[in-house]
């Protein structure tokens, strides 16, 4: 009999690998840029039958999580977005062209709320996505916040930064801080521009946060509305307790 702690849940990023079992699924997962970190800790476990599996990344490392998997004996389900599921209507006309972090992040909202929500995760990129009475209205994707620096200091010659991350919104007294306190604007500014919109369109909803990057709004963490998730992992958590454990 297959139990939530014989299911391994692994989200691939752009990054880092984040996993945990689906006992686990409500806590924070573990992080690493390693894959021998998460084959070591599916060998320390007992009776892994089951891994489901999300990943933005490239195959090659996909395939190396398979030819493991494989070889312990561990079924892989790996997850893509689809057209319809668990109640949300995706609006794009050819799915597969949504990446399936943005997907399982509403798979994953949407069981937190039943409100018309927008869920944000804040990561390497920046996605936003609207979802109102289970239809999906659209979304934004635009650069995180270590991407947006970077890409700041690429362009230009005199500028430079430090390793800072605001956690609230402030000014800069040299450059450093300058550039750190200007890309945490936009990022916040992402967040003010998908507040005012939803709000156009419904009065009552929730907003969703996730990602690595999300502790970046941890100053907003009284406002009622706001739930915080790990999306990927939970929305493979759903998955894989509506097809194993139901």
């Amino acid at each position: 009999m297959v139990t939530d702690k014989n299911i391994v849940l692994v989200d691939v990023g752009n990054t880092r690998f984040k996993y945990c079992l689906l006992s686990d699924a409500e806590n924070e997962p573990t992080a690493t840029e390693k894959l021998s970190d998460l084959l070591s800790f599916i060998d320390e476990q007992q009776n892994i039958s089951h891994l489901y599996l999300a990943s933005v990344r490239k195959a090659d490392a996909v395939e190396q999580i398979f030819a493991a998997c494989e070889q312990r004996n561990i079924a892989v389900e790996e997850k893509n977005t689809e057209r319809e599921a668990f109640g949300i209507k995706n609006s794009y006309e050819n799915e597969k062209k949504m990446g399936v972090d943005r997907w399982l992040a509403m798979v994953c909202a949407a069981e937190k709320t039943q409100k018309a929500f927008f869920v944000m995760d804040v990561g390497t990129a920046i996605t936003v996505d609207f979802v109102v009475n289970g239809q999906h209205l659209g979304g934004w994707i635009t650069p995180g916040f270590q991407v947006m620096k970077q890409a700041l200091l690429n362009s230009t010659k005199k500028v430079y930064a430090n390793d800072e991350i605001p956690t609230s919104l402030s000014l800069g007294n040299d450059t450093e801080e300058c550039v750190a306190t200007g890309c945490y604007a936009a990022v916040y500014g992402v967040y003010l521009s998908a507040v005012d919109y939803l709000s156009s369109k419904q009065t009552d909803f929730d907003i969703i946060l996730g990602g690595g990057d999300k502790k970046m709004f941890a100053f907003l963490e009284s406002d009622v509305r706001i739930r915080p998730a790990h999306l990927v992992v939970q929305g493979l958590a759903r998955y894989a307790r509506s097809e194993l454990l139901t």
